[in-house]
């Protein structure tokens, strides 16, 4: 009865308005945007599990009460039309290195707070794990605590590059494909 009487504390007490935090949920959703793209470089393999961590911290963030669940396919479209904005913003010469500076901060600040193993797939869940696993994820930190970085913005920005660069020479069809590769070329003329 008691782990009852939490859940449904947890469950009606977090999950409020109050809670949906729309400049978390974007900063969360761009961060995985930003990440997807440097996924496509394969030394950058390990950040798989951080795209998984931020788009759980953008899903716990738009919930406004009202939606218990976000589906896999509501956080994919969301994160394409964060990939596509990035893009434009990109090619319009958009200097993106600081916010993927701070996005690699922040998503370590939550992986040093959450064990992501834990929360990666439970198919045992119930409504009490699920009110504590939101909990957990909203009482995560919110942005960066860093605010001293050991590499110059230049590395940041030389990433961000590099990250585009390997997501436009996909064989697969990338929007913004040749205005991409335009771009890069014109950075390093």
């Amino acid at each position: 009865m008691k782990s009852l009487l939490i859940a449904f504390t947890l469950l009606f007490g977090l999950i409020t308005p109050a809670f949906a935090d729309e400049d978390v949920a974007d900063r969360a959703i761009r961060c995985s945007a930003l990440i997807y793209i440097e996924l496509t470089r394969p030394e950058m393999s390990g950040l798989t599990a951080g795209e998984a961590l931020m788009n759980r911290i953008y899903a716990y963030h738009v919930i406004d009460g009202e939606e218990m669940d976000m589906t896999n396919g509501q956080i994919t479209a969301a994160q394409t039309e964060a990939i596509t904005k990035l893009t434009q913003e990109y090619i319009k010469g958009a200097n993106l290195a600081e916010e993927y500076r701070n996005c690699v901060y922040w998503m370590t600040d939550i992986a040093k707070y959450i064990n992501i193993s834990e929360y990666v797939s439970n198919d045992d869940s119930t409504e009490e794990f699920d009110a504590k696993e939101m909990a957990l994820f909203l009482s995560a930190p919110t942005e960066t605590s860093v605010t001293t970085f050991k590499n110059p913005l230049k590395t940041w920005e030389q990433q961000v590059d590099l990250g585009f660069v390997a997501w436009a020479s996909q064989e697969l069809k990338v929007p913004y494909k040749e205005a991409i590769l335009l771009k890069i070329s014109e950075k390093f003329e």
